[in-house]
């Protein structure tokens, strides 16, 4: 009986070394956390909060009819389009999505944007794609110190010349109902051009 406990003791401690040295070999493997400071934490949250510049997404939240009206050149006759769009604020108000469709041109036309404020850049973003091209559209914009009107400038191939056409886009809020955006092409000379109106009015 005594040799058989004495065994069985044996076997214990065996197996608790044997464990402990396992452990130990998987505790060595477990890379340590990194540790983040509070003005690093400070740091990250204050780029990742929502701010006054983000408001304005849920208030556009909705349904549009879009008026659009469009020039092939300066001069020319007026084209229109009547067109419809939804826009929602999404991840808790950091960015407004804008969906808008119809017939432009005799074609069904279906765009989608994505806008926001980018805090560490300090700037508007907008990112545009729609059913008529493969291209995205991507820009950073400023605004007013209301924020009422915003002002983006980007460049897009032209797909006739393969050339970058320089475009300037203005959105006006003219109040919780109403809004303009406004599409001017600029010329090599400077030269600005109203190519497109779209004129929301809230259904």
């Amino acid at each position: 009986m005594k040799k058989l406990i004495f065994v069985l003791a044996a076997v214990i401690a065996v197996g608790l070394v044997f464990t402990g040295a396992v452990l130990a070999q998987e505790k060595a493997k477990t890379p340590e956390q990194p540790q983040i400071n509070p003005e690093e934490m400070a740091a990250w949250q204050k780029a990742a909060t929502p701010g006054p510049h983000h408001k304005h997404f849920a208030e556009m939240a909705g349904t549009w009819k879009a008026e659009c009206t469009m020039w092939m050149a300066p001069g020319a006759e007026p084209m229109k389009a009547d067109l419809k769009a939804t826009c929602e604020s999404v991840y808790d108000g950091r960015y407004g999505v804008e969906r808008i469709e119809g017939v432009m041109m005799g074609m069904p036309f279906m765009g989608t944007s994505i806008n926001g404020f980018d805090n560490l850049k300090g700037k508007h973003t907008m990112v545009w794609f729609d059913n008529m091209s493969t291209g995205t559209v991507y820009s950073e914009g400023e605004c007013s110190e209301n924020c009422t009107v915003e002002t983006y400038v980007y460049t897009q191939k032209d797909a006739m010349t393969g050339k970058d056409l320089k475009i300037k886009m203005v959105s006006r809020i003219v109040d919780k109902d109403h809004h303009v955006l406004d599409s001017y092409m600029i010329g090599e000379d400077g030269k600005e051009f109203k190519q497109m109106e779209i004129k929301y009015s809230r259904m």
